[in-house]
């Protein structure tokens, strides 16, 4: 008979039905078991920038939760709060917590820093007051080789303070000894950079014209007819440069011995120091022409043919000098 074998057949048909639910069954994704875990909180990390090569991190999270920490893109272990790394190097560094309960993991907390504990290096001074001056109020200015640092400025060996390029500020005018500025650079991580110092001193204000100055200048071996520059050295007493604008040579008037005056015998061609060719002499210091692009003073003994100059042998002339100067 057909039909046992037909119930044999549906038989087996509903036996791969069931095999088949329950393959599909245990093969479904499961449930959480349990609520998530918060991810910890720092309640301590460095400084970004930081100017240490040492961190520490401290991080809470629920009661009874343990703690995974990972550097840099390390493997994660097992850690208490608070935790330190030292001997860090210079760059970018990050470190990562995870809390773990009863197995769980939360979301990592992570935190990114950067470690520079190199200075910048020191400011360069552009401008500063002349030294010396005779103003109270000077100003100087300066740049730094690293940008986004920012400036601190001691003044007359005072305290460090924040400052910024150009400064301006009044000395003591009474004090006439040296007056100081010094300058450091500071950059974001706090590293500060060696100080740039300058020192300059304060003299009472001089006159704007008519300043002294001293003139010497001689020369040897006159020949008739021939021209003979003079070593003329023009010399500076006073604490700031001065600018010559006029400068003359003359001849005292001499008659001895008769038959050689300075008037008749000698000709005279002048420096050629004037209004606008300046010569510029340093405060304290001195100047021999020819210099600057100007010419120094000539004197030759004049030749005159129906003239015994014999009695010119041996004799010597006193030159005298006149000039302006102005600062």
């Amino acid at each position: 008979m057909k039909t046992p074998t037909n119930a044999r057949h549906t038989a087996l048909a509903l036996l791969g039905v069931f095999v088949a639910l329950l393959v599909t069954v245990h093969g479904m994704p499961r449930a959480a078991s349990g609520p998530s875990v918060a991810a910890p909180v720092l309640t301590t990390r460095p400084a970004d920038p930081s100017a240490s090569t040492t961190a520490t991190f401290a991080f809470a999270a629920p009661s009874g939760a343990g703690f995974r920490c990972a550097r840099d893109g390390s493997t994660s272990t097992t850690c208490t709060s608070p935790v330190t790394y030292s001997g860090l190097s210079q760059g970018r560094h990050t470190v990562s917590v995870t809390a773990v309960v009863a197995g769980t993991e939360s979301i990592p907390t992570a935190y990114a820093w950067v470690v520079d504990t190199i200075a910048p290096p020191a400011p360069v001074l552009t401008s500063t007051p002349v030294n010396p001056t005779s103003t109270a109020t000077n100003t100087a200015t300066w740049t730094s080789a690293e940008a986004g640092v920012t400036f601190r400025c001691s003044l007359e060996n005072g305290p460090w303070t924040v400052c910024t390029t150009p400064l301006t500020w009044v000395v003591n005018t009474s004090n006439n000894g040296q007056h100081q500025l010094a300058v450091q650079a500071v950059d974001a991580a706090g590293n500060v950079s060696a100080t740039t110092a300058y020192a300059f001193k304060y003299e009472k204000g001089l006159p704007e014209t008519g300043l002294p100055f001293t003139v010497a200048g001689s020369v040897g071996d006159l020949v008739p007819g021939v021209w003979r520059p003079l070593t003329v050295t023009v010399s500076n007493p006073n604490p700031v440069t001065i600018r010559v604008s006029a400068l003359t040579v003359a001849v005292t008037a001499d008659s001895t011995p008769p038959g050689c005056t300075s008037s008749a015998n000698l000709e005279l061609r002048q420096p050629s120091v004037t209004t606008s060719s300046v010569l510029l002499v340093p405060a304290r210091g001195s100047v021999t022409l020819p210099a600057q692009g100007l010419a120094t003073a000539e004197i030759r003994l004049r030749n005159l043919p129906t003239v015994n100059q014999d009695v010119c042998k041996g004799k010597s002339f006193a030159l005298t000098w006149s000039g302006t100067a102005s600062n």
